[in-house]
């Protein structure tokens, strides 16, 4: 069974058009889809056809959000999934994705290690924080051996020194301690504390 398209009729402000099918308003697509699909009044349309030109404008739509969220900041595939859940069914989400993957726009690994380069947190706090992203164990792992322990040092060095010019007038045992609380809050392990101590 099949059905005619009777009218295509631009929408006013959008750069959209409505599709009628016998008669009745069914579904609209995206400029740019009716083009590529080739669609012109009086054609035939299967059902199957029909779905297919819905999936297709969804995809259509799902893609150009995504490019819109990842021009404010980069997102990892779970954040990115998460976002367009709001709007887009599940099977349109799995192939932008996989698009975006393709076009070199939505990279976890690549997105971890400048994370992880460019965080002046500890690396027990920032595999914490990468895991709420929804980055893979393995990824962030790989991305932390990465990272110089000679910087990871310097930052906690950085930290110690804002936190002894605080309590510059404190007494040995209290610096120490908290030293020790902001260092251990910030995700630098005990080893880099120790090393902190010898130091100052």
């Amino acid at each position: 069974m099949t059905r005619r398209i009777t009218k295509i009729e631009k929408q006013v402000k959008r750069d959209r058009f409505n599709v009628y099918l016998d008669g009745v308003y069914e579904f609209s697509l995206a400029c740019k889809v009716l083009d590529k699909q080739g669609l012109e009044e009086d054609q035939e349309l299967t059902e199957e056809q029909i779905d297919g030109l819905k999936q297709i404008d969804q995809e259509y739509k799902a893609y150009n959000r995504a490019i819109l969220i990842l021009s404010y900041r980069a997102n990892t595939e779970k954040e990115l999934k998460t976002k367009l859940s709001k709007h887009f069914e599940p099977k349109a989400i799995d192939k932008v994705i996989e698009k975006l993957k393709d076009q070199g726009l939505l990279n976890d690994p690549e997105m971890a290690e400048r994370y992880v380069e460019n965080s002046k947190k500890g690396k027990r706090l920032v595999k914490l924080e990468l895991l709420k992203k929804g980055i893979d164990k393995e990824v962030i792992e790989n991305a932390i051996q990465e990272k110089n322990n000679e910087i990871e040092l310097e930052n906690a060095r950085k930290a110690a020194e804002k936190v002894l010019k605080k309590y510059e007038k404190s007494d040995l045992q209290t610096k120490r301690q908290k030293l020790y609380e902001n260092l251990i809050r910030k995700g630098f392990s005990y080893d880099t504390f120790k090393q902190i101590i010898k130091d100052f």
